[in-house]
């Protein structure tokens, strides 16, 4: 009997060291940072997206070009982001970009949209998605935006199956 309950207590330690490795392995999302980072989170239908190349660096590429005052004038800010399988993308067209203002997205010009790559499966936001995009820090001096945001977008090839991101962040120098 001693032998028994033994057995059982060992195996009920293994499982509970095997499930905490477990999670211990699950990608997180970046902490919210305002620094330059280079760092980029979201998750996608729940499961956290944390972008990566084949060597382990952030997979992130980002760019941003000011567009003037005038007419048409504004940020043209492209970040997009892979793992190797999947892409997440933030992009601005002629939208200025103010600390501490929220932008709805939408897939027009002059606004921020979003789009979502899974594996040969593109995502666009169409008329009846909706997202959003807050500036924490845009630093022009420095180079450097931060901001969180969230959006829904729809199979461009199946208008019946969606996607939402959300808890999206970024922290990027460009």
């Amino acid at each position: 009997m001693k032998l028994t309950h033994t057995f059982y207590l060992l195996l009920f330690s293994s499982l509970l060291l095997n499930s905490k490795c477990k999670k211990d392995n699950e990608p997180q999302l970046p902490p919210e940072t305002t620094i330059g980072a280079m760092t980029f989170g979201c998750k996608i239908d729940g499961k956290v997206f944390v972008p990566k190349d084949n060597n382990g660096m952030p997979g992130i590429v980002a760019n941003s070009y000011f567009l003037g005052t005038g007419t048409g004038g504004g940020w043209y800010t492209f970040i997009n982001t892979t793992n190797g399988i999947n892409n997440v993308s933030i992009e601005t067209d002629s939208l200025l970009l103010i600390e501490g203002n929220s932008y709805s997205l939408k897939n027009l010009k002059g606004f921020a949209y979003g789009r979502y790559l899974a594996e040969l499966t593109l995502y666009k936001m169409n008329t009846d998605d909706s997202g959003m995009l807050f500036i924490k820090v845009h630093d022009q001096i420095r180079h450097i935006i931060s901001g969180t945001f969230y959006f829904s977008a729809t199979n461009v090839n199946d208008q019946s199956k969606k996607v939402n991101i959300t808890e999206g962040r970024f922290d990027i120098r460009y």
